[in-house]
């Protein structure tokens, strides 16, 4: 039987300045088969989604859509085409009710008004499939994640496409309502619907996809077909992170003697789920996982950003809470967000403002500001941190991205770091600037025996800096990796739950 080939994706090129996202990159998928779509993070497959769908314009290459080549301008010109989008950044409007959102964009009328007798019909007929209890009137300010992921992937299944594109669509879904989606999918693909999948859960590609395309750095470097080949979860994950791992710094990995500095137990909130680890002084602990894992919250939970939190914290043998920030500054725990133009910095403000703010928000800050003395320390940290600004006064954001991150960093320096947090700090800083801010780190853990808790969305940042290796799975820490164990493979494998 002849399977009709409805998209091929040709030696596709995207760059984002000075970053290449996608290479040479090529993908085809069929007329009623569930093609796969996998890579680690960072390997394309949401540019390439994107990409087709016409939320970005291609810098190379063609699509072949139905036999022609097609170039979408916009995803609402794709849709007209019979191609749709499940987003993993949701485009809900919080303020209109199920319903409405499923057909908007999409609203048929009945002469001079809107046929909204129609589109409730129809929002019932497609959730009896998906979430039959989902109340189609309510509005979507009023749901859960998992729900507004359903409402999500009704709204593009309801104009019946050709090709569906479903983005990381179970992270927010229970298991039983991926049963319901796999359902469903399993009845488009009957109908003759193409869909590209992508996930982070291995055991869900093995379970509704027919075949799969894996992306490392930008290209596609396998096409698996399920029906010729084995199901076999290590060989994708040897594609995914590719064969041939370069040395790094397991043989100067020392073993870490310190005591432990910071214990947590039973920490729980919103996503966490009875996260409980030990840190020890002088460490480098890593945070790993595929993204949307928990990581970030974590951080934010240590750093005294959630006032509900529950848990116990010991620092040093001290019971502490961790329910403001300033307790958490005070203790010495201080938090390096990887958001750095949202959570790190008042961009329009000069470096030396951003780097004595921490200090002015403490208890007991006298009355009026010592400038002088603030200036001084402040022109010290840019020398120590090589932070390259014409003058301290200069507004932060007049500075590259990595010395934004210097400036985050530097922040810090004048209190006394007894765990210093780091939320993915390298995130969309160039090499040099990378390289210098850990070796900084390094030597500052080494020096003055600090320790630090990083989380990385590369992994191998946490493969040549980390001393262990946390693993979260669904808000949980699922392994903890040491010694030869931190590799990149290793990670993967273990944030897909292979091992």
């Amino acid at each position: 039987m002849i399977t009709l080939v409805i998209l091929e994706a040709i030696g596709i090129k995207k760059h984002f300045g000075g970053v290449t996202a996608l290479a040479n990159a090529n993908l085809r998928c069929y007329q009623g088969r569930i093609t796969g779509l996998l890579g680690a993070n960072g390997s394309g497959k949401s540019t390439m989604s994107k990409i087709i769908t016409g939320v970005y314009q291609a810098d190379g290459g063609e699509i072949r859509y139905k036999g022609r080549v097609v170039n979408y301008r916009s995803p609402s010109e794709a849709r007209k085409d019979g191609i749709a989008m499940v987003f993993q950044n949701l485009s809900l409007v919080a303020d209109l009710t199920v319903w409405q959102n499923i057909v908007l964009g999409a609203e048929e009328s009945r002469g001079m008004f809107l046929d909204n007798d129609s589109a409730r019909e129809l929002s019932t007929k497609i959730l009896a499939q998906l979430l039959p209890e989902l109340d189609i009137n309510k509005k979507v300010s009023q749901l859960n994640p998992g729900e507004m992921q359903i409402v999500e992937i009704a709204k593009a299944v309801s104009q019946n496409p050709q090709l569906l594109i479903l983005d990381e669509p179970t992270a927010a879904l229970e298991q039983a309502q991926v049963k319901n989606l796999f359902n469903y999918m399993r009845a488009l693909a009957k109908k003759g619907v193409a869909m590209i999948f992508t996930s982070h859960r291995l055991w869900e590609v093995m379970e509704i996809c027919d075949d799969a395309t894996i992306f490392r750095n930008g290209e596609n470097v396998a096409s698996i077909d399920f029906e010729k080949e084995e199901k076999d979860p290590e060989k994708i994950v040897s594609y995914i992170t590719g064969e041939t791992q370069k040395e790094r710094v397991e043989e100067k990995r020392k073993a870490v003697t310190g005591g432990t500095i910071l214990r947590i137990k039973n920490l729980n909130y919103g996503k966490l789920k009875d996260v409980s680890f030990e840190l020890k002084k002088g460490e480098i602990l890593g945070v790993g996982g595929l993204a949307g894992q928990g990581q970030l919250e974590l951080m934010h939970a240590l750093a005294g950003s959630f006032p509900g939190i529950s848990c116990e914290a010991e620092l040093m043998g001290k019971e502490v809470k961790l329910n403001k920030p300033v307790n958490a500054i005070k203790e010495g725990i201080l938090l390096v967000p990887g958001d750095k133009q949202l959570e790190g910095l008042f961009l329009r403000h000069s470096v030396l403002f951003n780097i004595i703010f921490p200090k002015m928000s403490l208890p007991h800050h006298p009355l009026f500001i010592p400038y002088e003395k603030y200036r001084e320390e402040c022109e010290e940290i840019v020398d120590v941190l090589s932070i390259k600004t014409p003058t301290v006064d200069a507004p932060v954001e007049t500075l590259s991205g990595g010395n934004q991150q210097k400036v985050v960093v530097g922040k810090w320096l004048p209190f006394d770091i007894n765990v210093l947090l780091l939320a993915d700090p390298a995130k969309g800083v160039d090499i040099g600037a990378k390289r210098d801010l850990y070796q900084y780190i390094v030597d500052q853990v080494q020096e003055k025996n600090m320790s630090v808790i990083l989380y990385a969305s590369d992994n191998e940042e946490l493969v040549d800096y980390c001393d262990r290796v946390l693993i979260m799975y669904e808000g949980q820490i699922v392994t903890t990796l040491e010694g030869e164990d931190i590799s990149e493979d290793t990670i993967i494998a273990c944030s897909m739950r292979v091992r």
